[in-house]
């Protein structure tokens, strides 16, 4: 059974375009899900490595990034 528009349907009633079209469905589901772990794996890569890349930042340059505040009389 499949649930399309909430309404069930038997699959194997489907005509041979319905059963492609929901093979074609199913494997494009399944890569959304595969592309949005790997995103999700990504921003915690790009989180990790950027902490790094901070900390291994030369002084000087770490330095120019801090902003002072200056108070205007």
């Amino acid at each position: 059974m499949i649930t399309v528009n909430d309404k069930q349907y038997d699959e194997t009633k489907l005509s041979d375009d319905g059963k492609v079209a929901l093979q074609n469905i199913q494997v494009l589901n399944q890569d959304q899900n595969q592309l949005k772990i790997k995103f999700q794996h990504n921003e915690v890569l790009l989180k990790h490595y950027m902490d790094i890349l901070t900390k291994n930042l030369p002084e000087e340059e770490k330095e120019e990034v801090k902003t002072e505040t200056k108070w205007v009389k």
